[in-house]
């Protein structure tokens, strides 16, 4: 079972994620690289979920951004959700993920895509969530364009009343979010 806990000294950040037998190896270049970087751990139901490292950028959506993400899970939502940028690169750098993928706009249907190379998601009417993720997790490296004051907010897509519904940002009682390093972010 996989348990959260803080990094000790001489530990490095991917040993401090979590602890299982099950876990991947640690990736000493980018230990090196993430131990001077700031971001943010999701965990739910005390599972590590997603880190995102700030390379670029403090997540406030003034400027061009560059984050390093480890997604160690699928999306649990019901709904797909959408972003606040009227587009979005990932590369993927190690592993693979699947996403399903909806857009309202174009009534195109829902569809699973499977991403192995990149993602060049546009539309900030366009919808999705992460429907599967390798056991080691997948490394992306994401760029976003900076926010612009027509770029539709975080939400969900409701497909029962086709609308989209926006984030409250209430937190959920299973999700637990931890803040790392120097810079203070923003998402």
């Amino acid at each position: 079972m996989r348990t959260k806990h803080e990094p000790h000294p001489g530990e490095t950040l991917s040993e401090a994620t979590f602890e299982s037998s099950t876990a991947a190896q640690p990736v000493r270049w980018i230990d090196r690289i993430v131990k001077k970087l700031s971001g943010k751990r999701i965990f739910l139901n005390g599972k590590p979920y997603l880190t995102r490292y700030y390379l670029k950028g403090d997540g406030s959506g003034r400027r061009f951004e560059l984050y390093l993400h480890f997604i160690q899970l699928k999306d649990p939502y019901r709904w797909l959700h959408n972003h606040p940028w009227p587009w979005f690169l990932s590369i993927v750098l190690r592993g693979h993920y699947a996403q399903e993928v909806l857009c309202p706009a174009t009534n195109t249907g829902r569809k699973r895509v499977h991403v192995r190379y990149f993602n060049l998601f546009r539309g900030k009417n366009r919808y999705h969530a992460i429907s599967d993720v390798p056991e080691k997790g997948v490394w992306t490296l994401v760029l976003v364009p900076p926010k612009s004051r027509r770029t539709e907010r975080w939400g969900y897509w409701n497909e029962e009343d086709e609308v989209h519904e926006p984030d409250t940002g209430d937190a959920s009682s299973d999700c637990d979010t931890v803040r790392f390093g120097a810079k203070r972010t923003f998402n």
